[in-house]
């Protein structure tokens, strides 16, 4: 009998160890949330997150970080907004405003005033109150959770007047470029459109078919439709929207 009740002890020891470690191990994850969506809309983004536990059970818990980095001019992610558990004071910078975790396990963030079709990098962290300013913990979550490219943008349009293209002039060795991407955006599109871009002699140079419900850009490599790099000089581009019409515009792209 002894030696049975000693098993159980053991058993239930070891069952109350593994259920601290689960819930250590979920505290620690806290400190790097999960993004859940990135959406991007007319110049401004929402980001999503999640932290998977109550902010209430997470030890030392200090707030959450949303950086964001301007990938065409800007080498480091920046911070745009903190929120610190525990401020009260609404007219705070770092004033907590979300709903508990237990009725939306989601938060989210949205900033504005960004430019649409322009490529940005955002990211999310955690930080402990302990330890307020980022450290090495918190660097490499931010590491982790850097989003791919997000490029805000208006959504299709009818107003013709809004097309245009961007960057103008396009310069080859700005940070535009960052990954490699050569690209000229056509924005202010509607749901389906055709782009033309001629040589200032009339010369054809590349076709673009744009047929997307959801978003008003389309984007030119700088290729022409044979796959090869354009030079530099003017380019005159010409956007068909069928029923609604059709407009022209000049685009200059220099090294």
């Amino acid at each position: 009998m002894r030696s049975t009740n000693l098993g159980l002890r053991r058993a239930a020891a070891l069952a109350m160890a593994v259920a601290l470690v689960a819930v250590l191990a979920s505290a620690s994850a806290a400190f790097c949330p999960r993004v859940k969506y990135i959406e991007p809309g007319d110049k401004r983004a929402s980001v999503a997150w999640t932290p998977g536990i109550d902010e209430r059970d997470i030890p030392d818990f200090g707030g959450y970080r949303v950086w964001i980095r301007d990938a065409w001019r800007v080498d480091e992610l920046e911070l745009i907004r903190e929120y610190r558990w525990g401020v009260t004071d609404t007219a705070a910078s770092n004033y907590w405003d979300f709903v508990p975790f237990y009725e939306d396990s989601v938060r989210v963030f949205e900033t504005t005033a960004l430019q649409n079709a322009f490529p940005y990098e955002f990211s999310v962290t955690a930080f402990r109150a302990s330890h307020p300013e980022p450290d090495s913990l918190e660097l490499a979550c931010r590491e982790a959770n850097t989003s791919n490219l997000v490029y805000p943008r208006e959504g299709v349009t009818t107003d013709l007047d809004k097309i245009q293209a961007i960057p103008n002039p396009y310069r080859s060795s700005a940070d535009w470029e960052y990954g490699g991407q050569r690209r000229i955006a056509f924005v202010g599109l509607s749901s389906q459109a055709t782009v033309r871009i001629y040589t200032t002699a009339g010369t054809l140079v590349r076709t673009l078919r744009h047929d997307d419900p959801d978003s008003d850009l389309e984007s030119w490599d700088l290729r022409n439709d044979d796959g090869e790099e354009v030079a530099p000089g003017l380019y005159i581009w010409d956007v068909d929207a069928g029923e609604l019409g059709s407009i022209s515009g000049k685009v200059m792209i220099m090294k």
